[in-house]
């Protein structure tokens, strides 16, 4: 074996053996479930050649009617008793491994859920995932890879067995067995080569069928489909996936056949050594005829079983292979270090950002360029500019979602990483652009895992305008939203939802409260309407709208302008439209709709129920 070969299958070894401590950790009586199946499935051959020889050899030896009975009595209770053994292992086992399978499902999501959020962002890492995942579904690596190994067990228990008893008659005709087994081996390795490499191949078109597939079947797509008469298209690039795939399975099975010819002709050959040897001992009169039988079925089972394992330790390091990108992916790095110190009080918030520079991973250029701003504790700043400013960046960086490459940002005078995680997040309530609301229920959504506070969920519900519509609902607030759950989960309009969100906000009653463009896909009358009412119900938190429209400005105690990631202007808006700079020119273009939503705004406030 080459040097490189010796590395790649210690590699391979590593990652299984990482892949069994894991599957250890996650369901502890697995492994020992495993080996008693094991040893069930390995007893049935040696239970029916032992007794096969002796009832033979008694029907033309002595013929004793009560040896004949208790011979055929312990081969069928036997038979019987592994039976039920094995069906009862065999079925708790397939139970384990549907546990071990969740959990290692379970155990991916922890670490992304952990993972520093930048390397969710990183295309990168993105690939790795998708890499890892894709290779661990596609060789049903979660379950295939425990079964595998109780294969092994139990073929290696069949193994010793039956080779102490060949070894009764010639240690010879276990040498050549071996030789000839080998030999198959070999020729099974190459096999599973060429599927490797083969599913390397392969993976690149059912990434790209899949796509075009979905686009089929998903309803989403359906007015796009008609309208733009994409229908003809998708279906040639699927079939032109199809026979792009065609050829590269047309390869593979030549190649198979022609392996397959040869491990047809060594098993004949290993067949052909025990029959003549058995025949051989027989003329020489060394045996009797139920040894013949005996010598022949454990031949046989020998060749089966050496066969077999050879294989499934091929599948081993096959599967060594397919881990190797898991493994990789597994062992990024969650979470960086975080901050010990905790915060004595979250009654005020006063932000600063502090020289702060910053480019995402990957990227040449700085997306914030030398940031210095100040927001006092209870004031209100408004961030403006056009897509690709850099504003939610700024706002990714203050949620510690990403960290700056230079400068730092400060919390009450104390850099924000210095906190624990756990105490930071108490302070923040962020309203994302593409908020979440989740198939909870309306409290779980607002309290999450903590005990909800009844006065206070109705409270905040109430100041955000949809505390009647919660309370018209089947179960109150305990009615789930969507039906991911429940069928009886209701589903609820965007306006709706947007309003669950502001809930989320005002329940948390956090100091320091951001909405990062969640009114995007509202028209500007709309929009003035959601900041005008939000400004009511923020009334002495530390509070920043981000928008690259100007509907929030007129309420802020001041609005920082930003131009490819640099701070360009800074005042409150009566200030900065004298400056006549950017945000002037912003403004005049859609004064016109907020001159209309201040007049509509005066006729009838937002948040109501």
């Amino acid at each position: 074996m080459k040097k490189g070969d010796i590395s790649k299958f210690s590699e391979n070894m590593a990652a299984i053996g990482h892949f069994m401590k894991l599957a250890h950790q996650i369901h502890p009586g697995y492994t020992p479930l495993a080996m008693a199946t094991a040893l069930s499935g390995a007893a049935f051959p040696f239970l029916n050649l032992i007794m096969s020889r002796y009832l033979l050899n008694e029907l033309v030896g002595e013929k004793s009617i009560d040896r004949l009975i208790l011979y055929v009595g312990i081969l069928v209770i036997g038979n019987a008793f592994l039976e039920i053994v094995s069906s009862i292992l065999d079925r708790n086992l397939q139970m384990a491994g549907e546990k071990l399978a969740d959990g290692f499902e379970l155990h991916v999501g922890v670490h992304i859920m952990h993972m520093d959020f930048e390397k969710l962002e990183d295309a990168k890492v993105l690939d790795m995932k998708e890499k890892a995942l894709f290779n661990i579904k596609l060789h049903d690596a979660l379950l295939g890879g425990p079964r595998t190994i109780v294969d092994i067990f139990r073929l290696f228990f069949i193994l010793a067995g039956v080779m102490g008893m060949i070894a009764v008659l010639s240690p010879m005709l276990i040498v050549v067995m071996f030789l000839l087994i080998g030999i198959n081996a070999f020729i099974y390795s190459r096999i599973q080569t060429t599927k490797f490499k083969f599913y390397k191949d392969i993976a690149v078109y059912n990434r790209q069928f899949a796509y075009f597939q979905n686009l089929t079947q998903n309803f989403e797509n359906a007015k796009d489909i008609r309208i733009y008469n994409m229908a003809g298209y998708i279906i040639g690039r699927i079939n032109h996936f199809h026979n792009c795939a065609g050829q590269i399975f047309n390869r593979m099975f030549l190649k198979q056949r022609r392996h397959d010819g040869f491990t047809a002709v060594d098993i004949q050959a290993q067949t052909l050594a025990a029959y003549g040897f058995a025949v051989w001992s027989v003329l020489q009169g060394k045996i009797m005829i139920g040894d013949f039988t005996m010598y022949i079925s454990a031949a046989n089972q020998f060749s089966s079983a050496a066969t077999q394992l050879m294989a499934k330790l091929v599948d081993l390091q096959m599967l060594g292979r397919v881990l190797q990108d898991y493994l990789a992916f597994e062992q990024l790095p969650c979470q960086s270090s975080s901050g010990s110190r905790k915060i004595a009080s979250v009654d005020s918030a006063t932000i600063e950002y502090r020289n702060v520079w910053f480019k995402y991973p990957n990227a040449e250029d700085y997306s914030l360029k030398n940031i210095s701003l100040t927001i006092q504790s209870g004031k209100k700043l408004s961030i403006v500019g056009q897509n690709g400013a850099g504003k939610t960046t700024l706002i990714k960086l203050l949620c510690r979602l990403y960290r700056p490459d230079k400068g730092c940002i400060l919390l009450n005078g104390t850099d924000i990483n210095e906190f624990e995680e756990a105490e930071y997040s108490r302070v923040l309530s962020v309203i994302f652009q593409d908020y979440k609301i989740f198939s909870f229920s309306v409290k779980e959504n607002l309290a999450f895992f903590q005990k909800a506070d009844e006065e206070r969920l109705r409270t905040s519900l109430e100041k955000a305008g949809i505390l009647k519509r919660v309370e018209e609902l089947p179960s109150g607030a305990d009615t789930p939203l969507n039906k991911n759950f429940d069928k009886e989960g209701i589903e609820l309009s965007g306006g709706e939802m947007q309003k669950i969100a502001i809930a989320r906000v005002l329940y948390k009653n956090a100091p320091l409260v951001v909405l990062d463009e969640p009114t995007a896909s509202l028209d500007p009358y709309s929009e003035y309407e959601v900041y005008a009412g939000f400004h009511q119900l923020s009334e002495g938190k530390t509070t920043i709208y981000i928008s690259h429209r100007l509907s929030s400005c007129r309420f802020c105690d001041a609005i920082a302008v930003l131009d490819n990631g640099e701070l360009v202007e800074y005042g409150n808006h009566e200030q900065l439209v004298r400056a006549e700079g950017l945000y002037a020119k912003m403004w005049n273009a859609q004064a016109q709709y907020y001159q209309k939503s201040v007049i509509s705004h005066q006729k009838r406030p937002f948040f109501r129920n």
